[in-house]
Parts: structure tokens; sequence; C-alpha cells
């Protein structure tokens, strides 16, 4: 079923599942609708022979030359919702529309049966993009069922992250060996915010080896879909037989398509490359790949800092070497820094010279 988004307000039965002749009917008879308020209507490609659709997905863009303001309200009105979750700004508005009662009856012959209830409604989902690459992200990312879930668990174990915002690292990504492997695990909370590599499809799909071209082609069945993602060169079957990414296969529990690409992939044959590449560390590549090895390293640099300071010139160390109260221990701190001339002047000292620059610090401020 869909109408997810109206399970409060609406009978969750009303919603019923679209057959693709009515589904394929009713895109077309909306999209005409959208262009009236935005230049860039799309829908992201479905999955090769899905017989029928929860909702009806369109990403839009760049409202129409002339028109003052295009709101939620506005696309509410125009599609006929009767009822709708608005919201503003780029994000996914969801409206509700009553089906016809010519639709019923296509619905209904699809059933093989009358419908149960006297209403039936449709979930229109519309994605307001701020420009065109985040259209193609939208599309590449949501189209052709699954893929663009196989393609991010096909970074990911590689310690990047693929998603509608683009190619990010974790920027405090721990390392990992598996079965002579190098793994990259999910960061330890909280995490610092990762780094973004690029918002480009194009740029993002040349780095990983796959191509644009093949993708804009179209598949005609799921097994085309699994080959496409495994020409990627960051593609090893070896990532698919060991649980490395627990967490992230958590949220992708109900995705039958995925999960069957895991099976499919586990049971792909080791080539020539694959064990060519297994030590490869493709975080360091990306980043030298995308120019950003220099923010890495400040990034690394900063944590190095923070981690550093915490461990060794915190209110703990220094009420337990001078037995002051808080008031104390933050003058004596604040004495040490000034000292010092800045605290990261102090990073790398051997805990003992920190401990006599306090005790000193402490004589100094009669404490």
């Amino acid at each position: 079923m869909g109408g997810k988004a109206f399970s409060q307000e609406l009978p969750p039965d009303s919603f019923p599942r679209l057959p693709q002749q009515l589904y394929q009917s009713l895109k077309d008879r909306l999209r005409p609708l959208l262009l009236t308020l935005y230049t860039i209507v799309e829908v992201p490609p479905e999955a090769p022979a899905k017989k029928d659709h929860g909702d009806i997905d369109f990403v839009v863009s760049r409202p129409v030359h002339g028109m003052e303001e295009v709101n939620p309200a506005l696309v509410s009105r125009i599609l006929g919702a009767v009822k709708s979750v608005e919201l503003d700004s780029n994000r996914t508005s969801h409206y509700a529309l009553e089906i016809s009662q010519d639709d019923m009856l296509l619905l209904s012959h699809s059933l093989q049966r009358p419908f149960p209830l006297e209403k039936a409604y449709i979930q229109v989902d519309v994605r307001v993009c701020l420009d065109d690459e985040e259209v193609e992200r939208l599309m590449v990312l949501h189209g052709y069922g699954d893929l663009g879930i196989m393609m991010s668990a096909i970074v990911r174990s590689h310690g990047l992250s693929l998603s509608t915002k683009g190619l990010k690292v974790l920027s405090n990504a721990r390392v990992g060996d598996v079965g002579g492997l190098i793994f990259h695990q999910a960061p330890s909370p909280p995490p610092d915010p990762p780094i973004l590599l690029s918002s480009s499809p194009r740029a993002i799909f040349d780095f990983l080896g796959l191509s644009m071209d093949r993708w804009n082609e179209g598949f005609t069945t799921i097994e085309e879909i699994f080959v496409f993602a495994s020409t990627s060169r960051f593609f090893d079957p070896r990532r698919f037989r060991a649980p490395q990414m627990p967490a992230f296969d958590k949220t992708v529990t109900e995705r039958t398509m995925y999960h069957d690409f895991r099976l499919w992939a586990k049971n792909k044959e080791l080539t020539t490359v694959h064990y060519l590449e297994e030590k490869r560390d493709r975080v360091e590549e990306a980043l030298l790949h995308f120019g950003k090895k220099n923010e890495w390293d400040a990034a690394a640099h900063m944590r190095y800092t923070r981690s550093w300071l915490k461990n060794n010139f915190n209110g703990k160390l220094v009420a337990e070497w001078t037995g002051l109260g808080w008031r104390g221990v933050k003058a004596v701190m604040d004495d040490v820094r000034a000292s010092a001339g800045d605290e990261s002047a102090l990073i790398g000292r051997p805990l003992e010279d920190i401990k006599i620059m306090v005790t000193a610090s402490k004589d100094s401020l009669n404490l």
C-alpha cells in the first residue's frame, strides 16, 4: 500500500498499490500539470518489470519564468489534492489525490474484483530541487529500484558515503582488516562532519568507473542492473561475504532487490583486478582525486589536537594534581594556556611537563 504520509488522516486501505497501466496513466496526466509550475519535472526510472507502485514520485526544479512564487499550497491546488503535507524549500511535500471513477474501474479490472472501499486515493510526492545537478543526483540515486543502494553499499566498505547529497568521506572513519582486505568501518559517535568530495553525478560515476551513458540507456532486466553495479572498479565480491556493514544493512532490511544483489555478488568469481586492488586505500585515492587532501589533513589535525588535550590537559587531571575546586582549576588552566602562548603549544609535551606547569601556575597564583 501507499499513502504512508496520510495514515493518520485517511484510511490506510484506501491507498491501493497502483497497477502499471494506471500508474503510467496517472503519471502522464499529472506531469503536464506540474510543468505549468516548473521547467523540469521528472520521475526516477522504475525497476524493470515492476508490476505495481505505492506512490508517484516527482522531482522538480526551476519555477516557470514569470511565476511570482511556487509553494506547496499552489502545487496542491494544481494537482487537486484533498490532503497534503506541505514542506517549504527544497524538500519533499506529499499530496493525497482522490482516484476518479474511471480510474477506479481500471483499478478494479486490474484487481479482478471491485475495490472494497467507496473512495480510493493515491499519494504523490513532489521533491523540489535547488538546481539541475540535484535533480540528476536524485534521478540516479532513486532510479531503477535499489540501484542507488547497491552503489552506496559498494563504496561504503571503502570508507566512502554515497547519498543524494553526493560522494563523501567520513572524516574519522576507522580502518579495519578482515581476511586481508582493508575495510573502512563506521566512525565512533559522535562523528565529525563528513567531507564532501563531489556533488556531480557524472564526476562521481567517472571516479567509481561507472558509465553514465550506459545508465542513460536504461535497463530491461534486474540482471542488467546487477551487472552494471558490478562494473564499478570499487566492486569486490569478498566485501559482500563479510558482515562489514551491519548498521547499513539494518536500514535496508525491506529492500528485496538489494538483498538479491548481495546474494548475486557473493557468488561472483574473483578476478586478477580484485587481488591487485585489495590493499588499496580508496579514501586516500578519493581525497587526492577530488583535491580534498588538505581539507582532510586539517580535519585530522584538529581531531588529534582535541583528543590530545582531552587526555592530557583536562579539569580532572588538574584537580588531581592541585587538589583545587573547579574555580581554582579553571584559573590554573587559563594561566597555563596564557603562559604557553596558546593551548596548541601544549600539544605533544610529556605529561610530566604539563604537571610541572600546572603546579607552578598554582604556586604563582597563590592558590
